[in-house]
């Protein structure tokens, strides 16, 4: 595909993803409620899940650091 027309449909799917949001759409009146609202409402919802495996990954990496520096002081 040329990328003229790829720029073209990216910017097409950009204005359609604004107009998503935009309250008094269809996709409220659909809904019942605004698409923001609804992004709110699966972004408090994900927020724990995100600060849980957040903390684990830290963990995880830490705790690898840890094992490589036990092995390393072992070896010397």
């Amino acid at each position: 595909m040329h990328a003229a027309i790829k720029l073209i449909l990216g910017l097409i799917i950009f204005v359609i993803g604004i107009y998503w949001y935009l309250p008094g759409t269809a996709v409220s009146a659909f809904f019942g409620r605004s698409a923001f609202q609804a992004f709110l409402a699966v972004f408090e919802g994900l927020f724990g899940l995100f600060l849980i495996l957040m903390g684990l990954i830290i963990a995880w990496i830490e705790f690898e650091d840890l094992k490589w520096e036990k092995k390393e002081k072992k070896s010397k």
